[in-house]
């Protein structure tokens, strides 16, 4: 295959070409004469065959030119990175509709959520696009139109995640070259005031809403996301040791209750207040060890999105009413709080109870002690002060421990 590649590729002069003439005596000499194509078009044109057995040519003016496309060809064969002339041909769309079926390896929610974004962001603007025709201003115009469209910073960063996920699996295919997204820069996100509750403001909320309160307080103390509460089975508990087993989660899709591994898909011990524990197991009692721990009223799943608009966000319309009476902890001091902010809550209550950011990672399921750190910095106090004070305390200790040996050092350098 190599050897006729090679006998394939060159740089050919299309204006001459060799003729063989013989002479009278036998003699045969090679002459060059103009050919058919002698003033049309451009003189020279070099050539080659690809790993496929695909030959490519093009024609050029001069020869240096004509033998450095061919070299770059040559050499991109050679080192595995050769990109041929008429790839890319390919649409957005029709890349987009295999990827899309490429991945089995996301959780039903998550792939829900890359097909939605796709249908109504993605594939509207670059469904009939080729592929190497994307280029990296347009793709900029494109975030800059959904900014000016009011479009949220999320869903940009999903469009945008797709796109540039699309056109990499072009690049590893070898239709393109490089990914036009890879430098495309995405507004930065405004993260809205979070709901930290303290802990009587905690016990407040528990006691406002009419159903399920061990909820709330569980919440709110352990960090749990919902869908990784609502998925806890009796067996999920060791009340020994007050831990709670996260194995799964639940989530709802297209009104669908879809069951799934953990978020980071790493199983993790999250412990419990010991005053949780008699309300727990009131939940569980009498129940078989599969059974779930927080169930509707029905005994189903604990949704949120039924939760949230029955019973939470009542509760705390009723608890944020400038008509409460005078003193109560609710009023215009309680904050407005969506149920996930139980879970911000439980880190604030955490760290101001004197929790390690190792800590707090481990109990929010959280993937490094970075993740922690950004997310909740403003909880984090500033120790430099405390640091510079533990510093002098212990350089004093130091020296007073060694006080006769220094002294000692002293005298001889006297001497």
């Amino acid at each position: 295959m190599v050897a006729r590649r090679n006998r394939r590729a060159g740089v050919e002069d299309r204006w001459y070409k060799t003729v063989i003439k013989s002479a009278d005596d036998g003699t045969k000499t090679a002459e060059r004469v103009q050919s058919a194509n002698y003033g049309c078009a451009k003189r020279w044109r070099a050539r080659y065959v690809d790993d496929d057995g695909n030959e490519h040519a093009k024609s050029f003016a001069r020869k240096t030119d004509a033998q450095s496309w061919l070299d770059t060809a040559t050499s991109a064969l050679v080192t595995g990175t050769h990109i041929a002339p008429s790839a890319g041909r390919e649409t957005i769309g029709a890349i987009g509709a295999r990827w899309l079926k490429t991945q089995a390896h996301l959780k039903e929610t998550t792939a829900f959520n890359r097909g939605e974004t796709w249908k109504l962001h993605v594939q509207p603007r670059w469904n009939t696009v080729e592929v190497r025709d994307v280029r990296t201003t347009e793709v900029r115009a494109w975030v800059a139109a959904m900014v000016a469209a009011e479009a949220g910073v999320p869903t940009i960063e999903n469009a945008v995640g797709i796109l540039r996920m699309i056109c990499e699996s072009a690049v590893e295919d070898r239709q393109i070259a490089r990914n036009p997204c890879a430098r495309v820069k995405l507004p930065k996100r405004s993260h809205r005031a979070r709901g930290y509750l303290t802990h009587v403001q905690v016990e407040q909320l528990a006691r406002e809403v009419t159903e399920m309160s061990t909820a709330i307080r569980f919440l709110a103390y352990t960090g749990l996301r919902w869908g990784e509460m609502a998925a806890l089975k009796v067996s999920s508990f060791d009340m020994l040791r007050r831990r709670a087993n996260i194995l799964e989660g639940v989530a709802e899709v297209k009104g669908r209750v879809v069951w799934s591994t953990a978020k980071t898909h790493a199983r993790r011990s999250v412990p419990f207040p010991k005053f949780l524990a008699d309300d727990l197991a009131a939940l569980m009692r009498g129940k078989d060890r599969d059974a779930l721990v927080f169930t509707s009223p029905q005994g189903a799943v604990l949704r949120v999105s039924t939760y949230r608009k029955r019973v939470f966000r009542p509760a705390v319309t009723r608890l944020r009413d400038p008509k409460r009476r005078a003193g109560d902890v609710g009023g215009a001091q309680f904050p407005y709080i969506r149920p996930h902010d139980l879970r911000h809550t439980a880190v604030s209550l955490a760290i101001s109870a004197g929790a390690n950011v190792k800590a707090v990672q481990t109990m929010v399921g959280h993937k490094s002690a970075a993740m922690t750190l950004d997310t909740y910095a403003d909880l984090f106090p500033d120790d430099l002060e405390s640091v510079a004070e533990a510093l002098d305390a212990r350089r004093a200790s130091a020296i007073a421990a060694a006080a006769d040996e220094l002294r000692t050092g002293t005298d001889n350098q006297d001497r």
